[in-house]
């Protein structure tokens, strides 16, 4: 559905519901179809009216890979759900927390997980982060299956090795441009 269907829709729901069209915007819903069959309900991204910079990149990552917001599954609500897999978006300071959820949210879907991570880093913690996740670092050899995906103040990026980690790193660390959203990062 493209943002013209949407506002159109939300334009004829508005009227219906006696709202405005951006409290309409809200109940307008889509799906994902999981590869099981089952299909997923969730918000399309940009009509939770976020506030918190944390929903507004969700949004952001919902739409850059054309997925769904707080979609609803039998345990919890995945902030992003694509057709390939099941985000969770965190600050850098909570990745843990957010590892153990898209883990969750991956068993009930069937698709791989991945944490979407924003803020302030070091070269050190990226690295730390990207190596508990490969099973490179620490006490356990494991690999924990979850994709790494960082915020780098325009865009998300998949962080796939150790030069993307330093790559986003420098992103980050260069002269502190206002984040797009006016917010500032959130740490």
């Amino acid at each position: 559905m493209t943002s013209r269907d949407d506002q159109h829709l939300a334009a004829g729901l508005d009227a219906a519901m006696g709202v405005t069209p951006q409290v309409a915007r809200r109940y307008l819903r889509a799906t994902i179809s999981l590869p099981d069959g089952r299909l997923i309900v969730g918000g399309q991204p940009g009509t939770s009216g976020a506030t918190l910079l944390e929903h507004e990149l969700r949004d952001r990552l919902a739409g850059q890979l054309g997925g769904i917001t707080e979609a609803v599954l039998p345990y919890g609500r995945a902030d992003v759900l694509t057709a390939s897999a099941v985000f969770e978006v965190e600050p850098y300071r909570s990745w843990r927390h957010g590892v153990r959820q898209a883990l969750a949210y991956s068993a009930q879907t069937g698709l791989p997980p991945a944490v979407a991570l924003f803020g302030a880093v070091t070269e050190e913690g990226i690295l730390n982060v990207f190596g508990k996740l490969v099973g490179r670092f620490g006490s356990s050899p494991v690999r924990v299956p979850v994709a790494l995906w960082w915020w780098d103040r325009t865009r998300w990026e998949a962080v796939t090795g150790t030069g993307k980690c330093r790559a986003v790193a420098r992103n980050l660390a260069r002269a502190r441009k206002p984040d797009p959203s006016g917010k500032g990062d959130s740490e």
